[in-house]
């Protein structure tokens, strides 16, 4: 197998283990969100740890602490959005909603990094966000405040992304990965504190698996990108959208929303083609 067969299908899985972690939420109705993610935090850093320890006392040094703070809080805040959101709303709306995060990181990038926001990008921008509007049809149904919610995600983790940019100047990944398990369980830990109660038994499963899930989601991701180009494996991100199909219909009878359908394609063309022509103006390397 190619290196962008490789690519391609660590892209498919990273999509179904965010699926997957979405279902995990929807199975564990009793507990508070904020209790959820401090758990799966614990968990994601409990498998992370033995590949972190590997690369030596290296990766806890820095200089940007504050960097990383903000970034994270970036990261928990979205987190928190994004576990209501799933509990609010179709699997299909989150995964079509949550495609809009290229759209928002360009749009901040160009305000606060200084990144050129041509004809091409604003067009891409505007396009998606009418994809979004299809999908939310505000005047023409009660807005949902768990699609707020998920867009309000996207928005989050696009402001850590564009964070990121700039610790990379510094920063090695692995540094990177290890003060988000550290800060992300840090800032969980006190919210989670006033919402504690027992897991039951019956929940572990669950519980476990959105620890599994979360780990998985980043390890595919990453190995993806390391396989082949960002703006080739960028499009079998979308098989996000047929698997929460599926699955919401399976397990939950949800059935996909036309306009659900079309937004969910037209936010994700405009992402697609904003990334494959960044790609293509910055060429090899």
């Amino acid at each position: 197998m190619n290196a962008a067969a490789r690519g391609a299908l660590w892209m498919i899985g990273a999509a179904a283990a965010l699926t997957a972690m979405a279902v995990c939420i929807r199975y564990l109705p009793a507990y508070s969100v904020l209790l959820l993610i401090f758990l799966r935090n614990v968990i994601n850093l409990a498998l992370l740890a033995p590949s972190l320890l590997r690369h030596g006392s290296g990766i806890f040094r820095t200089r940007r602490f504050g960097t990383h703070a903000l970034r994270n809080a970036f990261l928990y805040g979205g987190n928190v959005a994004w576990f209501y959101g799933v509990t609010m709303v179709s699997l299909a709306d989150v995964a079509a909603l949550q495609f809009t995060s290229p759209l928002f990181t360009a749009l901040i990038a160009a305000m606060f990094l200084g990144e050129r926001l041509d004809s091409h990008r604003v067009l891409a921008i505007i396009a998606g966000f009418a994809g979004a509007v299809a999908i939310i049809r505000p005047g023409l149904i009660p807005v949902n405040s768990g699609t707020l919610l998920v867009l309000l995600a996207a928005f989050l983790y696009s402001c850590a992304h564009v964070v990121t940019k700039r610790l990379s100047d510094t920063e090695s990944g692995s540094t990177v990965v290890f003060f988000m398990s550290v800060t992300i369980l840090a800032y969980s830990a006190v919210p989670a504190a006033m919402v504690w109660e027992v897991p039951a038994v019956a929940d572990l499963p669950a519980i476990i698996g959105l620890g599994i899930t979360g780990y998985a989601t980043h390890y595919c991701l990453t190995r993806s990108l390391a396989e082949a180009d960002a703006t080739f494996v960028i499009a079998f991100d979308f098989f996000r959208l047929p698997f929460s199909v599926a699955l919401g219909w399976l397990l939950f009878t949800e059935i996909l929303d036309a306009w659900t359908g079309f937004g969910a394609l037209v936010i994700f063309a405009a992402g697609y083609y904003s990334t494959v022509r960044e790609g293509r103006q910055r060429g090899p390397g």
